[in-house]
């Protein structure tokens, strides 16, 4: 009975250890870095917008990190966005905000 319970025990362990995750060591700096993110398996939209908060809770300034397409893309998407306002733009992430309301807040 002793070697059947040492036997038990020995399989419960490697068990255990088998069931046990390794994870790589990595800074919450390094884990909210764009590259990390999107090399994770998130958007670049995702990346971007960890970015702005970061940078809005250290208060540097909230810039674009991805230049998302060209001019002509970028006017078409401006033109359609003046045309239906529940078009999300660039200008709903990359503003001040404010704490009275404004004619660009809707």
């Amino acid at each position: 009975m002793g070697v059947m319970r040492k036997n038990l025990l020995l399989v419960l362990a490697l068990f255990a250890f088998a069931c046990i995750q390794s994870n790589a060591a990595v800074t919450v700096e390094q884990s909210t870095e764009p590259d990390y993110i999107i090399n994770s398996g998130y958007s670049e939209a995702t990346a971007e917008e960890i970015m702005l908060l970061k940078n809005r809770t250290s208060g540097k300034p909230a810039e674009p990190v991805y230049e998302k397409h060209n001019k002509f893309v970028r006017f078409c998407r401006n033109l359609y966005g003046y045309l239906d306002p529940a078009q999300d733009t660039d200008e709903r992430i990359h503003h001040d905000i404010h704490m009275s309301p404004n004619f660009r807040d809707l």
